[in-house]
């Protein structure tokens, strides 16, 4: 497996797991990227206060930093609490060591409980020597008025924030300034971001987030600007992704605590389940299984497959089966076409294309079975289509017009998969194989190389997909539903076809 993109917090530790390099280290994780520390401080405090801290020595600082980058390939890093001039310094000199590494300076100095947590003596050294080594500088209104001397509260406004991100950059060397404006006052939270070659200005808006869980979130944005970063995003766009994350973060959070909560860091990391590993190549298939309930094992070892294999389902059953079958399988065609227009790969269109031509050739089955029993073509295509017919079919196509691609295949993907599994199932019990069994060409279609073949070429589609896709929470239990409905509406199909027993 290739390896993440390595990102370096440089920080203090908060022993309430809200903010500082607990709160840096989930959100590289969260963003794929590998998570490295050096610890300036350790601070006591929880979610109501920062009780005490003490500073690490400065050059156990600078050993750290030289020990992780001496060593491992760093795509980015973000610095934090650094606690005096003297660390400061330590850090600076190491930085300049090693390189040319994007770097995002939170410069922390008050924690949201209020406490103090850089000394002010440290404050001209952290103007003149880490602002100007900083790609990226995100003071909040508090932060960005101490830098620059100004007055409390005078940044009151989104133009005196534009004013201040623009003579921090100007002044102390900051390839970007993002002003954060979250202590202003409004629905909407606007942050601004100034980038010093070329004086442009961003503005990103979001609508604010009632909730006292925001112990942290400093910390987080730059967390996450530093893991995007290292994942090669543009500076503006590692900020408007960073935003969204801490965004959604609040969003989605919950209480620990009795003050100011932490952020939900690990709202988009629920995708555990869907990692490949050695002994689960295919994750999101055993994923989407395993949210039906106990609905894929009813439809896989369904009655009307277990008498098929018996040789004791009713002709009547079968040949309405393979009637309605014969209908369905041509809006299923339909959706694998419209499947490959919402496709912008050739290959996966050319995939699609053979997946539609083996409808055809199902279909083929369907009427050289229905001729064996004297039911002719014509017959079939004039054939009524059942109400669960209708439904499932008009389901799998809403799917495909109102969703996307993988939520189109998601929905026709328990008629490839079930079909595969349970024609497999059933061609084990030897009374499938018997001479006499009417059904046996039909389970040994299913259970062929040429059909399983598909089925393994439909779920590689799906799990390559399922990679691409950047999956929250919202998201991946669409595409559960949507299986476990269509899962659902094939159990339907077979007990349909067991009415007319």
């Amino acid at each position: 497996m290739k390896a993440p993109p390595a990102v370096l917090t440089i920080a203090g530790s908060d022993s309430g797991g809200g903010a500082g390099i607990q709160a840096d280290l989930k959100t590289f994780m969260a963003h794929g990227t590998y998570g490295l520390s050096a610890i300036t401080a350790i601070t006591a405090q929880n979610t109501q206060a920062v009780q005490s801290f003490c500073r690490v020595e400065p050059k156990m600082v600078a050993q750290q930093i030289h020990a992780v980058m001496e060593d491992i390939d760093v795509k980015a890093a973000k610095t934090g609490m650094l606690a005096d001039a003297q660390v400061i310094d330590a850090v600076c000199d190491a930085w300049q060591a090693h390189g040319n590494v994007p770097l995002v300076v939170d410069p922390v100095m008050v924690a949201t409980s209020g406490k103090r947590l850089l000394d002010k003596e440290a404050l001209d050294t952290l103007r003149t020597r880490l602002l100007p080594l900083a790609l990226v500088v995100t003071p909040n209104l508090r932060e960005a008025e101490t830098i620059l001397d100004l007055a409390p509260n005078s940044i009151d406004s989104v133009e005196a924030m534009v004013r201040a991100a623009q003579e921090i950059s100007t002044r102390f060397g900051a390839a970007y300034t993002v002003v954060k404006g979250g202590h202003l006052p409004g629905e909407s939270v606007i942050d601004v971001v100034y980038e010093r070659c070329t004086g442009h200005v961003d503005e990103i808006e979001n609508k604010r987030v009632q909730t006292s869980n925001t112990h942290g979130t400093g910390c987080t944005l730059s967390a996450a600007i530093a893991a995007n970063l290292g994942q090669k995003l543009q500076v503006v766009d590692a900020v408007r992704r960073g935003v969204r994350y801490v965004n959604e973060c609040m969003q989605t959070g919950y209480k620990v605590g009795k003050g100011q909560g932490p952020v939900n860091h690990s709202y988009a990391m629920r995708t555990m389940e869907i990692v490949p590993t050695l002994h689960n190549p295919h994750p999101f298939t055993e994923y989407l299984k395993a949210q039906t309930n106990g609905l894929w094992e009813q439809y896989t070892g369904h009655s009307f497959v277990r008498q098929a294999a018996a040789g004791t389902l009713s002709k009547q059953a079968f040949i309405h089966y393979l009637k309605q079958d014969y209908a369905y399988l041509k809006h299923y065609a339909r959706a694998t076409a419209l499947a490959a227009f919402k496709s912008d790969s050739l290959g996966r269109v050319a995939e699609l294309v053979d997946a539609m031509q083996a409808c055809v050739r199902e279909s083929e089955l369907h009427v050289k079975m229905c001729n064996h029993w004297g039911v002719s073509q014509r017959e079939m295509e004039d054939e009524q289509e059942s109400w669960n017919n209708v439904a499932y079919t008009r389901y799998i196509v809403d799917r495909g017009m109102s969703g996307d691609v993988l939520e189109l295949l998601v929905a026709m993907y328990p008629c490839l998969l079930g079909y595969g599994e349970a024609a497999l199932a059933a061609s084990a019990d030897s009374r499938s194989q018997q001479a006499d069994n009417p059904f046996g060409p039909w389970i040994a279609a299913y259970a062929g190389d040429e059909f399983q073949a598909a089925v393994a070429r439909g779920r590689r589609v799906i799990e390559d997909l399922i990679r691409e896709d950047v999956l929250g929470g919202q998201r991946l239990r669409r595409l559960a539903k949507t299986f476990r409905d269509t899962v659902d509406l094939e159990i339907r199909f077979w007990d349909n076809a067991l009415e007319h027993n």
